[in-house]
């Protein structure tokens, strides 16, 4: 709730929305925007792009990302990340997202503000 506060005082958050360049997260209906056109994300690709939204200018490493996403009784590695980055990178080629989500070797990802 502290989150979803400080994103609606910076104007990023709006009736449980994110926005981010062109991108339009829908947190009550689980979908998501790309320039007006939806783009599905499917379950754990939706909560990565989330938590990435919502930790603007955060190292996350992977373990971090794993442990909140998967739990600590998953029965996956945390190279299941590697994963789901791969496959929203794609998804949401050509957006300000992908160029501006920048991975840091042997640590995690950082997502940079939008310009």
């Amino acid at each position: 709730m502290r989150i979803q506060a400080l994103l609606k005082r910076s104007g990023k958050l709006n009736d449980n929305s994110i926005t981010y360049g062109d991108i339009q997260v829908n947190l009550a209906t689980n979908s998501t925007l790309v320039d007006g056109q939806e783009v599905e994300l499917l379950g754990k690709e939706f909560d990565l792009l989330v938590y990435f939204l919502q930790n603007q200018n955060v190292i996350l490493p992977k373990t971090q990302i794993f442990d909140r996403l998967w739990g600590f009784d998953s029965d996956t590695t945390v190279s299941v990340v590697e994963v789901y980055i791969s496959k929203i990178r794609k998804k949401l080629k050509e957006t300000k997202f992908t160029s501006n989500l920048q991975t840091i070797r042997s640590v995690g990802y950082i997502l940079k503000d939008v310009d």
